[in-house]
């Protein structure tokens, strides 16, 4: 039943606005507007409050009085003029001269990131009324913009929104206008590195330590802010928290820190015994120096460079095997191409750099065609010539359903179906085995935009959560190099090669992934169960005492792989150029196309002491492996007949002298031998059993000699028998033995050419 619409206060409230901090006079559906001095209804306009909330910001914090302001203001050029959501003079009588304004500002109700393009109104009020600064508001971001001279004029996002006193200041004024949004990335990168100090200089913390403490209290912040309730996480904050603080409770930041953790428990981003080991002091001091920055307002691309580059320069030398530079990354993820949609996974992701910029990359895409899409809802509602009231409505109406799309999650950091929620709720897995890597992978994403569900701390050779065998699109990964996975690694042996069973984990992952997943974790739970080595999870370490880390990684990579998935990793060139490892190359040659294979500089990676290379591959589809299987048997129809041929005649030209020693009396021997109906074979070979990889050729074995026939004389033929074994002296059986290792040595290098040929 719908309900019932209040009626229009009568009374005018006896101020602009209530007492409370931030507050507005409110009754029912009807909202008071100080700059029309009227009730207005807003059941139907929630950009209404938004507008209204910002304007008694301004006043109160800003300093700008109301005599100055003016809202839903035309430029009074013609019917279909722009109108702005709030104007504002330097003073009341260049208001009242209609002289030109120095800000205007465009209100949204909704919470994705400023687009600039989709507060048209307001931009064009600015550029028709000569207007340098255009400030674009929503119910969680505010950006700035100057507009710099020329036509049509280009709109350059910088820092910070001046004050009512700030005007009197022409210095002041052009300092505002030449601080760029990157000073904003900056000075948070700068204070994070401060905080890093603060703890390495008060607490004598390394800068590990020193790195996941300031990550613990970025956590309690992004709690507190993403919340909606509380505003920036402050000192202010704590004060209010302490004064209701039971004696007996934890104090304010271990109570707050543990709240965080219950809050990420299912991403299993902290252990149940990590504690915040600082003092009260050091904690206060540190929010102190990050309150400025409401991290639930601040942008994505703000925070995750700045994030990404406090982890270079702190964790750089430390960590650095947890860092693949941006350009590989950004150049390995261009190559693969994400689409919208796709699942994509990193199994040793390190700090998270390629799930970020495929994130990144996706999103980008999104966001390029809702602009797309926005751009033509605008375009073929401004065609039905509709009176400007109403043609406003429609393509905000239309803007506002086309951004959801652009939400990554809801108000309460769950999963929402949105095109850009889907990505990063669906799409975006990975798992390190090193703790600290992994709860820096998620901050990271978090700092990026989301995404970090589907992070885990897991060994990335065993499967969890959503990450098993023939489910992803693309892979990309930096695996560990110089490592070997040894035989007394075991499945469930370790933290992290843990196999969970519980109900809540097989419900979830049973309703999120389905029947594929129900067999894939039935096959490691047997396997858990039976104490299975990891080498023997893989074709190609089965029943081997040891594996360089990095090769097992690239069966693991291609069996994460749908039929057609593609993959990007980075491999020591031993992998591409050692003779030894030539069965690898084979191997996957067997498996999958090869995209490509790029080289990379010797000083790639920092105190690496190997080159590397990125090697690019698609896995083979089911129409791949039958031409692959096809062309394997032409191969074998055109060659093996012609390699067959040359080892028996090798078998041939060496068999006589392997038999007889090359000597005449052996010889004479075998033909009185013969004479009664009795030979003495010469050495044949068979084909042994192919290799269980790469494909190929069994390897020739060789039959020894024997006796064959039936002697018509068998006393007789006994004898010879005795005289042709003593009469193998040292030089003949010195011969034989030397004709014996050229036969083996011929048929080897038969096997090879045959191979290769193959």
């Amino acid at each position: 039943m719908a309900r019932a619409k209040t009626r229009r206060p009568k009374d005018m409230p006896p101020t602009p606005f209530p007492t409370d901090s931030g507050e507005l006079y409110q009754q029912g559906d009807w909202l008071w507007i100080p700059l029309r001095r009227e009730w207005r209804d807003i059941s139907a306009k929630p950009e209404e409050v938004v507008r209204q909330r910002f304007i008694r910001h301004l006043v109160d914090n800003y300093g700008y009085e109301l005599s100055r302001m003016d809202q839903e203001r035309p430029t009074m050029h013609g019917r279909r003029s722009p109108r702005a959501d709030i104007v504002i003079w330097e003073t009341p009588e260049a208001k009242a001269k209609r002289g030109t304004p120095i800000l205007v500002i465009e209100c949204k109700a909704e919470n994705v990131n400023i687009n600039v393009k989709d507060y048209y109104q307001g931009e064009s009020y600015t550029r028709a009324v000569g207007c340098e600064f255009f400030i674009a508001h929503n119910s969680r971001y505010t950006a700035v913009f100057k507009l710099v001279p020329g036509l049509p004029g280009e709109f350059v996002q910088i820092n910070e929104l001046p004050k009512a006193s700030d005007w009197g200041d022409a210095k002041r004024i052009e300092e505002i206008k030449n601080r760029l949004r990157a000073f904003n990335r900056k000075e948070f990168q700068d204070l994070l590195f401060e905080c890093h100090s603060i703890l390495r200089d008060v607490h004598k913390m390394d800068p590990g330590r020193a790195f996941d403490t300031i990550s613990k209290i970025l956590f309690i912040k992004m709690y507190v802010e993403r919340s909606g309730l509380y505003g920036t996480y402050t000192i202010d904050f704590l004060d209010r928290r302490e004064a209701t603080r039971m004696p007996n409770e934890p104090t304010v930041h271990e109570g707050m820190f543990g709240q965080t953790k219950d809050y990420y428990q299912s991403d299993d981003i902290f252990a149940e015994t990590d504690r915040l080991e600082i003092s009260e002091a050091t904690f206060r001091r540190i929010v102190k120096k990050l309150e400025r920055f409401d991290l639930s307002k601040t942008g994505d691309d703000i925070k995750g460079l700045a994030f990404e580059q406090f982890l270079g320069t702190t964790f750089r030398g430390e960590l650095g095997q947890f860092f693949t530079p941006r350009p590989v990354v950004d150049f390995m993820v261009n190559l693969l191409d994400p689409q919208e949609g796709e699942l994509i996974c990193d199994p040793a992701a390190g700090s998270g750099g390629f799930l970020i910029r495929a994130f990144e990359h996706v999103r980008e895409q999104v966001a390029a065609d809702v602009q797309k899409q926005k751009d033509e809802a605008r375009a073929t509602i401004e065609a039905k010539k509709l009176k400007p009231e109403k043609e406003e409505k429609l393509i905000a109406e239309a803007f506002v359903r086309l951004n959801q799309e652009l939400l990554p999650s809801d108000d309460d950091n769950k999963p929402i179906d949105t095109r850009v929620g889907r990505l990063a709720w669906n799409c975006i897995f990975g798992c390190d085995a090193e703790p600290r890597a992994a709860r820096t992978a998620k901050m990271n994403m978090i700092m990026h935009g989301d995404g970090h569900g589907g992070i885990h701390h897991h060994d990335g050779l065993v499967d969890i959560n959503g990450i098993f065998p023939e489910r992803f699109d693309i892979v990309l990964t930096n695996p560990p190099f110089g490592a070997n996975v040894g035989s007394d690694q075991k499945v469930g042996g370790s933290q992290e090669t843990r196999v969970p069973n519980d109900p809540a984990y097989r419900n979830r992952c049973r309703t999120r992934y389905g029947e594929a997943w129900e067999e894939s974790h039935q096959r490691i739970i047997n396997k858990a169960e039976a104490r299975t080595n990891i080498l023997d999870l893989f074709e190609i370490g089965k029943d081997k005492a040891n594996r360089a880390t990095e090769i097992i990684f690239v069966e693991r990579c291609l069996s994460l792989l749908k039929p057609g998935g593609r993959m990007g990793i980075v491999l020591p060139d031993g992998n591409l150029n050692n003779p030894s490892l030539a069965w690898l190359r084979r191997w996957c040659e067997g498996k999958a196309r090869i995209l490509a294979i790029v080289s990379l500089p010797e000083e790639t990676f920092r105190d690496a002491t190997v080159k590397a290379s990125l090697v690019f591959l698609r896995r083979f589809t089911e129409v791949d492996e039958t031409a692959w299987e096809t062309v394997w048997t032409e191969a074998q129809s055109l060659h093996d007949a012609a390699f067959d041929t040359k080892r028996n005649d090798l078998c041939t030209s060496l068999g006589q002298g392997i038999v007889t020693g090359e000597n005449e009396n052996i010889a004479s021997l075998l033909a009185d031998l013969a004479e009664l109906g009795v030979e003495r074979t010469i050495p044949a070979w068979s084909e042994g059993r192919p290799p269980n990889y790469p494909r190929g050729i069994g390897p020739a074995r060789l039959k020894n000699p024997r006796w064959k026939g039936t002697a018509t004389d068998k006393k007789r033929a006994a004898q010879l028998k005795k005289d042709y074994i003593a009469a193998f002296d040292e030089a003949a059986a010195a011969r034989s033995d030397e004709l014996s290792r050229e036969l083996r040595t011929g048929l080897r290098s038969i096997d090879e050419a045959h191979n290769a040929a193959l």
